[in-house]
């Protein structure tokens, strides 16, 4: 981006009101009454100086430094990453001969340059990126995760597998982000055997008990309120519930029906307790509520079970005999048997 230090284009009036015209965004907008006047587009460099004045010393360029999820630095790029056209500091295309020896220098070398002396974490940052996209996390989740992993490194110099140590770091970069769709560490483990990747719960376990020292502060369990919503749109978009619903008789759409079951699982879920919980999992916790709302709702209207546990394991990919546990010992005494 080219940045003019000349104040000349804040100074004009606005032709409505005369207020002062102020540039936002890539647009000349009035500070008072909000008018767009023009769009502003700017060079794809940044320059701190004026870009009329000559001279090789009047420009100064600056790229991108080391970003906390990847291995790279000031200096060890030619030009964007897939440019195939090369262009000198005035935006005018290289000739052929520089282009096929500054080509040549960037084919070669920049890998090298970017990752020397970081193998490791360049090997690491390249599995964040590909689980963070399998798994569908979000930029914070990503980086938060990167940041621990370097935070640990740092504290401990060596590690015992750097690849379970960062399954650890997304583990615990997801539980600081507070959304509605959690991911557990199966979820992460199975990532990372899609991958090819030997890390299951256990090594993922091992590396938090170790290492959360480093990290100063003790994350805040998920409860069932966490996973409703992700687990409902998972059991509503099973392949088979829109032919359950014609099968027992349910004259309600898929849409409909969902908006029941959030109520009903709503009205569970502020029903219980923390000593009714006590310390089970709230993720299978989560997969029996849904089981004992499509039970209350076919009472209430006095229609037949749509879902069945059988249904809900495949959505949800809890176990069928866990969230029947769940069911019979905990939610059916409280709700059913009343």
């Amino acid at each position: 981006m080219v940045q003019d230090i000349s104040v000349k284009g804040l100074l004009k009036k606005c032709p409505e009101c005369g207020g002062n015209i102020v540039e936002t965004s890539f647009e000349l907008i009035c500070k008072d009454c909000g008018l767009v006047h023009e769009n502003h587009f700017k060079e794809s460099s940044y320059i701190f100086n004026k870009y009329h004045i000559k001279g090789n010393l009047s420009k100064q360029y600056v790229s991108l430094g080391e970003r906390t999820d990847f291995i790279g630095g000031l200096g060890t790029f030619i030009d964007y990453e897939n440019t195939k056209y090369l262009k000198d500091k005035s935006g005018k295309l290289l000739s052929p001969n520089e282009q096929k020896l500054y080509g040549r220098l960037k084919k070669n070398y920049a890998q090298f340059l970017r990752i020397k002396d970081h193998e490791t974490e360049y090997r690491v940052f390249n599995i964040l990126n590909k689980i963070s996209t399998f798994l569908n996390l979000n930029r914070n989740i990503r980086k938060n995760a990167a940041y621990v992993y370097k935070k640990i490194l740092r504290k401990e110099g060596k590690v015992i597998n750097n690849i379970s140590l960062i399954a650890f770091c997304i583990f615990y970069a997801a539980r600081k982000e507070f959304h509605n769709a959690p991911i557990t560490i199966n979820e992460i483990s199975k990532a990372f055997q899609n991958f090819g990747h030997r890390v299951n719960p256990r090594l993922i376990l091992r590396d938090g008990i170790r290492y959360k020292k480093h990290l100063g502060r003790s994350s805040t369990p998920h409860k069932s309120e966490d996973y409703i919503i992700r687990l409902l749109n998972e059991v509503i978009n099973h392949k088979d519930l829109e032919n359950r619903l014609i099968k027992k008789g349910v004259n309600w759409t898929k849409q409909e029906y969902h908006n029941e079951l959030s109520k009903k699982c709503r009205y569970v879920l502020k029903e219980l307790t923390a000593w009714h919980r006590g310390g089970r999992n709230p993720f299978i916790l989560t997969g029996a509520i849904i089981y004992l709302a499509n039970k209350l709702i076919a009472q209430e209207y006095n229609q037949k079970s749509v879902l069945t546990q059988s249904l809900i394991s495949e959505a949800t990919q809890i176990a069928e005999y866990s969230i029947r546990d769940h069911y019979v010992n905990l939610l059916k005494p409280l709700f059913i048997s009343k």
